[in-house]
């Protein structure tokens, strides 16, 4: 149960409807969440659409981006719809489960693990995003390509820092099929006064 009860009504019925012709069935329950304020949900849907375009970065390379951002902050309907997306893009099951360690896994080419690395970066607290990784993402895909990458990456991570304030759990995108694993959390520091 999500923490934000779903939508009712006329206008709940009609953007569930959009959403499951769009994007299928598992979309609907989220979606009706955010269709709890029309105004942020349109918002919402405009910024996807316009970040989600492809452009010069391939898809493959973008879904991976996004889910190793879902991956590290442990998103379960973000892992779920990310596996699924970048299955159709062309990644192995083996690939979804080595995301956790990519580099010794040997299942990635260079370019794959430089998108990789930067949605990492990108997405731990604090980022750890290098002058060395973005001038290596300019050199193969220009300015527009690491702008691309770059909203990307940080609209996954409002994405799946929303799902998981409000709850919403996996969709059943991947459904019988293998997903990435999240990442580890690491340890939280001892609350003050405590050992």
């Amino acid at each position: 149960m999500t923490r934000v009860a779903p939508a009712t009504g006329l206008q709940a019925k009609l953007v569930a409807a959009l959403a499951r012709r769009r994007y299928g069935p598992p979309i609907v329950e989220s979606t009706l969440v955010f269709a709890r304020h029309p105004r942020l949900l349109r918002w919402f849907a405009a910024y996807n659409r316009a970040v989600e375009r492809p452009g010069r970065v391939p898809r493959r390379l973008a879904e991976l981006a996004v889910l190793e951002a879902a991956r590290v902050v442990a998103c379960e309907f973000c892992l779920d719809i990310g596996s699924e997306y970048a299955r159709r893009a062309g990644l192995r099951d083996e690939q979804l489960l080595a995301l956790h360690d990519a580099e010794r896994s040997g299942l990635f080419d260079d370019d794959e693990l430089l998108v990789i690395g930067y949605g990492r970066a990108m997405s731990v607290t604090p980022p750890e995003v290098t002058d060395e990784q973005v001038a290596a993402l300019r050199e193969r895909y220009g300015d527009e390509g690491v702008l691309e990458l770059t909203h990307l990456i940080a609209w996954e991570n409002a994405r799946a820092r929303t799902n998981t304030a409000l709850d919403i759990g996996a969709g059943g995108f991947s459904s019988g099929r293998l997903c990435a694993g999240a990442a580890p959390s690491p340890r939280s520091p001892p609350t003050p006064g405590t050992r």
